[in-house]
């Protein structure tokens, strides 16, 4: 160790040319591993592009276009049928612009007005009203005014029920028996059923529906309802009333013109049993054929002269007045009624960011 200190500067030199080759020998091993990262990944590149080689369309810059233009072409369409979803015409603007009653007493005025309204509707076009339907699905309410909470859609509810009944009294069936609805929902109750089927649990439908077997409620079959979870909401109302083909048709027909985004669900029909045509058979003019053409009845005429005579008797009730001809007709095949159930829903498009976030679809695919 004596010629460290006899040769120092020979001695700096080792040290300096060992700290050298240490440094040296950590940067080729640095650049080895970076090699071989870099070799993995142009592996991995390999294999993308290989499999991207086998994509149907291949994704070039052409087809990369056409895809914009597709889906261009595609949210367009997607704004068209939502500004169809969301109605059209006066009673449209009726019901975004109607002021919500301010509270209990005034939403009871409300409806008590639109109660006697209405009936007067049925009484001007001949319709009977049954007992469910005197209140026309807001009996629950006849001596007071909805909770504080409920005010707002009850008062939804009852505009849209207006423009339904009147399209159905307008189609003059024979009789209305029922009309239906959902029962409203407050805040904090679809809060509660939001968190609990966020939470992966069955909403208590006791709660919720308490008193729907109220002549008002009913709850629409899920695999019916036009519902879509986070997407679109929908307000369900059930009518069931007695007629001919032609209310059935006319009442469709008023609703097909979308002055408001409402669906036909679903529709049953069945023969009307006697207690439902009970009041209609005392009638003498049947009320739902004033002005709505039906085919005819088979009648048989008890004027008419044997055949192979021709005696002056027989001539002179052949030039009597039609209406005395009228009077001696007797109908062999009467005019049958039916019993319709239709059940509708009023569409509610709802904004897109309340979907939740993991049923959102991906911006390219949109």
């Amino acid at each position: 160790m004596n010629w460290y200190r006899k040769y120092p500067l020979f001695a700096f030199g080792l040290t300096v040319c060992g700290v050298v080759a240490v440094g040296e020998l950590a940067l080729a091993y640095e650049r080895y591993a970076a090699l071989r990262d870099a070799e993995k990944r142009l592996a991995q590149r390999k294999v993308e592009l290989e499999g991207m080689a086998q994509l149907a369309p291949p994704p070039t810059r052409e087809v990369a276009a056409a895809i914009e233009a597709d889906l261009a072409k595609a949210q367009k369409s997607l704004a068209a049928m939502q500004g169809e979803l969301t109605g059209k015409g006066p009673a449209l603007e009726r019901l975004g612009t109607a002021k919500v009653p301010a509270s209990r007493t005034d939403s009871y005025f409300d409806l008590a007005t639109f109660v006697e309204r209405t009936r007067e509707v049925a009484e001007k076009h001949g319709v009977e009203l049954r007992p469910e339907a005197a209140r026309f699905g807001f009996s629950k309410y006849a001596n007071e005014g909805p909770e504080t909470d409920r005010i707002a859609p009850i008062f939804r509810q009852r505009q849209i029920a207006e423009y339904l009944i009147t399209a159905l009294l307008e189609a003059k069936p024979r009789a209305v028996i029922s009309i239906k609805r959902e029962r409203t929902l407050t805040k904090a109750e679809r809060e509660a059923r939001a968190a609990a089927e966020a939470n992966g649990e069955t909403p208590d439908e006791t709660a919720v529906d308490a008193g729907s077997d109220s002549p008002d409620y009913f709850v629409i079959d899920p695999r019916v309802s036009a519902r879509v979870k986070g997407y679109l909401d929908t307000t369900p109302f059930r009518f069931v009333f007695t007629g001919q083909t032609a209310t059935l048709r006319a009442f469709l027909s008023r609703l097909a013109s979308f002055e408001l985004p409402v669906l036909v669900r679903e529709v049953e029909v069945e023969p009307a049993t006697a207690e439902e045509s009970a009041s209609a058979a005392s009638d003498n003019v049947p009320a739902a054929s004033s002005e709505t053409p039906t085919s005819p009845s088979v009648v048989l005429t008890t004027d008419a002269a044997p055949k192979g005579t021709a005696s002056k008797e027989a001539a002179t009730k052949t030039q009597a007045p039609a209406s005395a001809a009228r009077a001696t007709t007797t109908p062999i095949v009467s005019k049958s009624l039916s019993k319709f159930t239709v059940t509708v829903e009023f569409i509610d498009l709802l904004p897109a960011n309340t979907a939740p976030a993991e049923e959102q679809p991906a911006p390219s695919t949109s």
